[in-house]
């Protein structure tokens, strides 16, 4: 046996299909989580100015300056991506209040920073309220709701600083359960109308806990 009747045992002489040379050109690539990010900030500031039918998923990709087959490899459809920016700001929201709640300070200093947390974070991303609101009114029945987390964070957060003032002595309330949704409510109202004075959240805890009324 020759040399070139050896070396074909190791040959593989089989027709290689145009799909395989497609496959070999053309390699899947591989999501990244810098992508990601990029394309979900780019969509949030889009949402956050146009409403939702107005935003379509060519303008995202757009404006993300990536072609339509990525945008879609990472998010299938405009709901998915829409669910996936309030995941990502809810998440973002939570480690923000957490962080500052389990800060140094007093219960009260602690209480202020957590409201100021709160406005700043509704203003910094204006779309918020609007992509709660419709994510909300919308998502199927049984749906997981990617802002419920935060939802329930905020008052029990709220809760645990009033009773840790309470057993240290600096304050009390009367009924800390009620309390609790009517500071929230009031902060709400703020971030939709209100006007932002310098030392807004010293001020709407101070009058909420010293009373309106000298």
């Amino acid at each position: 046996m020759g040399y070139s009747g050896l070396t074909s045992q190791y040959h593989n002489d089989r027709p290689v299909s145009p799909r395989q040379r497609v496959a070999v050109k053309n390699p899947v690539r591989t999501k990244t989580p810098a992508q990601s990010e990029k394309i979900l900030s780019v969509a949030a500031r889009l949402f956050g100015t146009h409403r939702f039918h107005e935003v379509r998923m060519d303008d995202i990709a757009s404006a993300a300056e990536v072609g339509k087959g990525t945008l879609y490899r990472y998010f299938s459809d405009k709901e998915e991506l829409y669910l996936a920016i309030l995941s990502r700001a809810a998440d973002h929201f939570s480690e923000r209040m957490e962080a500052v709640v389990a800060g140094g300070g007093s219960p009260q200093a602690r209480l202020e920073a957590l409201v100021a947390t709160i406005i700043d974070e509704f203003d910094a991303e204006p779309h918020l309220l609007e992509l709660i609101q419709r994510a909300e009114v919308l998502r199927p029945a049984g749906q997981e709701f990617p802002w419920q987390h935060t939802r329930e964070l905020m008052p029990k957060l709220m809760r645990g600083l009033f009773d840790e003032a309470a057993a240290c002595g600096e304050f009390r309330v009367r009924d800390p359960e009620l309390t609790v949704w009517m500071l929230l409510g009031g902060i709400r109202a703020l971030i939709r109308f209100g006007p932002r004075p310098e030392g807004m959240a010293r001020r709407v805890v101070e009058n909420f806990l010293d009373g309106a009324a000298p």
